[in-house]
Parts: C-alpha cells; structure tokens; sequence
C-alpha cells in the first residue's frame, strides 16, 4: 500500500512536469517498465560495433536520464545511463527535461532506429544526417511525438544518477555519453577571449571552447553552446570541479583531439 501510495505520487509529480505541453504533445507514462535485453555496453560492442548500423531486431536498454536542457547547453536529445555506458537519444523536441527529467527511468526500444557514432558518443535516433551543434551526425533526429513515444517508454521512478568521479587519465572511448566529475582543475585557455585585443584569461567567457588542465598536466576542454543561459558567464579563475557529460572530439576545430565535457547546468562548475 506504502508502494502504491509512493507511485500514485510520482505520477502525480511527472504530469504536473509534462504540463507545458498541450494534451496531443503529452508523451506516456508507463508504471511499469518493460525489462531489457541487453545492456549499453553490449549494444556497443555486440549490435552496432565500431561503425553506424540499422538496429533490425527487439534491442531494449532500460536506464536513466542524466541529461538536462533547461539551461539550453543540451538540445533536441537525453542521455541515458545504465551502469554499463551511455547513449545519446536523438529526439529532436524541446523543453525535455520537463518531459524527461534528470533521473527519469526510461526503456529504449530501440527496433528500427539507426545508430553511429557522433563525437564518441553512441547516438540512436532515424537514419539520415541531422544538423548538430554546426556539424552533420549521421544520426537524424526523430522529430515526433508519436516517433519519440515508439522508441522511448518512460517510467515514474525518478532517482538521481551520481556522476561517476574520475580524472581525465580514467577517462576512455566507454565512458563516452556518461556523466562524470572531475576535480582539481584550472582554466589554461579559451576560445572566447582575443588576445590581440588586449583580453586575458579573466575576460574568458563559456561560449566556445574553455580548456582545463589538471595536476598532472593532462588536459580537457568544455564545450559550450552559444544559446546556453550560461554562455556569458564568467569562468572562474580558481580551482575547479566540473561535472558533464562526455565526449571525444577537436578542440575548436583543430585536428589535435581530446576529451571533452559537456556541462548541462552553471552550476556543474563548483570553484573551490
């Protein structure tokens, strides 16, 4: 009876988040959860491998949203985390955390989605390039209620997913689409000051790239969107943890790669 009681009450919780949207828009809510039948882990290495593939067979993933768009540094998509890996859910709707919110159990079916992988991280959605971030994944965006509803079937249990806590020498192609806090770093350079301007590091702002280095010497950037609420914040001079979503790609489009984080709040910065 506690059970049912505690339910009724998420429920509650989750249609007052999703009441932005008109009554057509309102994706649907599943008590319980169908089970999974393989982990993200197995999904990359067993069904998709290293290149992009058609999923043509009863692939489900069963995990939870650790993802964020309410400060816009996200867009169109939900990341989702099982304890094995992540994966990047192309959605191509706004407003998801109130719809999907950090924490959210969700299952994937993932039957007829087209999946590759776009900055390492393994991204699922409809087959055909899609605009993102300024560049062409080869994962489309799904685009619509009903499509987004086929693929992904959502839960009322809503628990928080710790980050896990790493440094950057931890860091590998499988943590890719996870979300992770690193610790004891310092801003080193940004893509938004001018030098030649006569602006240093304490003009630096989050919109760009903003590089990170730790005690060892090891680096990682942060990529911000130019639309993130936070994208003309200052970047704090002292020492920092940050917490994000990562991935794998150029530091401002030069051909040196590196890790990089993906902050989904201002506050995933914590200057100490």
């Amino acid at each position: 009876m506690v059970r049912q009681g505690v339910n009724i009450l998420i429920i509650s919780f989750i249609v007052m988040l999703v009441g932005c949207y008109n009554a057509a828009d309102k994706p649907v809510i599943r008590p319980e959860l169908d089970e999974a039948t393989t982990s993200i882990a197995r999904l990359r290495s067993d069904v998709v491998g290293s290149s992009g593939r058609d999923i043509t067979t009863d692939v489900r993933i069963r995990g939870r949203v650790v993802s964020s768009d309410s400060e816009q540094n996200i867009y169109g998509s939900i990341y989702v985390e099982d304890g094995t890996g992540g994966v990047e859910v192309m959605l191509g709707l706004t407003q998801l955390s109130a719809a999907y919110p950090e924490g959210l159990e969700v299952l994937l079916r993932l039957n007829n989605c087209y999946a590759d992988y776009y900055r390492g991280v393994l991204q699922v959605g409809d087959r055909g390039e899609d605009s993102y971030d300024g560049r062409y994944s080869s994962v489309g965006y799904i685009g619509s209620r009903d499509g987004v509803d086929m693929v992904v079937q959502r839960g009322v249990d809503v628990e928080q997913v710790s980050p896990r806590r790493l440094t950057i020498s931890d860091l590998s192609a499988s943590i890719c689409g996870c979300l992770v806090e690193i610790d004891d770093l310092h801003l080193v350079a940004s893509t938004s000051i001018d030098t030649l301007q006569g602006q240093s590091l304490e003009d630096a702002r989050w919109r760009g790239y903003s590089l990170f280095k730790d005690s060892r010497g090891d680096s990682i950037a942060v990529r911000t969107r130019n639309s993130a609420y936070f994208a003309d914040s200052a970047i704090p001079q002292d020492r920092v943890s940050l917490r994000g979503i990562v991935e794998w790609g150029s530091y401002d489009n030069a051909a040196e790669k590196c890790y990089h984080i993906i902050m989904r709040y201002e506050s995933d910065c914590v200057a100490y």
